[in-house]
């Protein structure tokens, strides 16, 4: 039989199935043990920001424009994974050399990587393809499985940062304007996760006006309507929006803090990994919303986004009309007066009511 014909058998009756359970009870496990990935992660991001303003005070380091924190998959071979912190004077990692560098062993990320290489070569003895079919070929095979995990841990790693800016050594350390943080392989591709950005008004924005990272900070919009913006990874707090209507609006991975929505639409707007901590919606029509990448209607799946939050959010008249929010959880929540229509919602919501 042709090699070709021997890969391609592979990659459908091994490869694939035991890739997919094992990315299944990887992000199981790291769900499960969330608190524990937070201490270890979080911990190595203080601890590296803490030797930057070490630095920085003894005039050794000046203002730190990019942080990147990248995975060198390749030492997935060597069974001791670690993050790799860089600093960079500009906003384009490995355009140049790095400032400076840290290395932090990782316990989290790609755990029962062996074992499940182990399991992909049992599995190619059992379809009797290990004449062929060796453990070089099933190494460098796995590495693209690798890289699209490596995708959805940044998705994790934005989860954890939630919070960055209250972490003292963040606020100490001297940052450029827009200073950045991304995540990502090792001189490959990066993820922006954290920008900082100036205060823009968003009513006079254009639609294709770069507004990511931004931050709104006790805004009041009344009788306005916000069509086709991309607003995600923004951060709204105490803001106010009346009688407003928001239409093909993005607002992924958005953190809407103490913000009230009284009067106001929603249409076709996506929420996936957005967070509302103590919001209050009444009067609100909700129609077509997602919180899924994973959605029926969508075959293709996007950057990964973490779970859309509800917290301690009051909800009063709340219409929800063909909306999916089954990648939402609610927690601490009052809800009055709910009415909804062929939508899908998690258990976390009919526990609120």
């Amino acid at each position: 039989m042709d090699r070709a014909v021997w890969e391609t058998q592979y990659k459908k009756q091994c490869y694939k199935p035991v890739m997919q359970n094992y990315a299944e009870s990887l992000l199981k496990h790291l769900a499960e043990h969330a608190e524990e990935v937070h201490k270890e992660f979080v911990g190595q991001l203080d601890a590296f920001l803490q030797s930057l303003c070490l630095l920085q005070e003894h005039k050794k380091l000046g203002e730190v424009q990019t942080i990147s924190i990248s995975f060198p998959y390749t030492l997935l071979d060597s069974g001791s994974p670690i993050l790799l912190f860089e600093v960079y004077s500009e906003t384009a990692p490995f355009m140049e050399r790095a400032v400076l560098s840290r290395e932090f062993s990782v316990s989290w990320m790609f755990s029962g990587w062996d074992n499940m290489l182990k399991e992909l070569k049992e599995e190619a003895g059992r379809q009797g393809m290990n004449s062929v079919i060796r453990m070089p070929y099933i190494r460098s095979q796995a590495w693209g499985g690798a890289r699209i995990l490596l995708s959805i841990f940044s998705g994790i790693i934005k989860y954890h940062l939630y919070g960055l800016e209250e972490m003292r050594s963040f606020q100490e350390l001297k940052k450029a304007e827009e200073f950045s943080l991304t995540f990502g392989e090792y001189m490959d591709w990066q993820r922006t996760i954290f920008r900082l950005r100036p205060e823009l008004d968003i009513f006079f924005c254009e639609k294709d006006t770069d507004l990511r990272f931004c931050s709104f900070n006790d805004v009041w919009y009344e009788e306005k309507e916000f069509d086709a913006l991309v607003l995600d990874d923004c951060r709204f707090e105490q803001c106010t929006f009346k009688n407003c209507r928001f239409s093909e609006v993005s607002f992924r991975d958005a953190r809407f803090l103490g913000c009230v929505f009284h009067d106001c639409r929603f249409e076709n707007v996506i929420l996936n990994g957005a967070r509302f901590d103590g919001c209050s919606l009444e009067r609100v029509r909700m129609e077509g919303i997602r919180t899924n990448s994973f959605s029926k209607d969508n075959t293709a799946i996007e950057m990964p986004q973490g779970m859309t939050e509800w917290l301690g959010c009051f909800w009063g008249g709340v219409t929800l009309i063909k909306s999916d929010f089954s990648a939402g959880r609610f927690r601490g929540c009052q809800m009055e007066q709910i009415h909804t229509e062929e939508c899908r919602l998690p258990e976390s919501f009919y526990s609120e009511q």
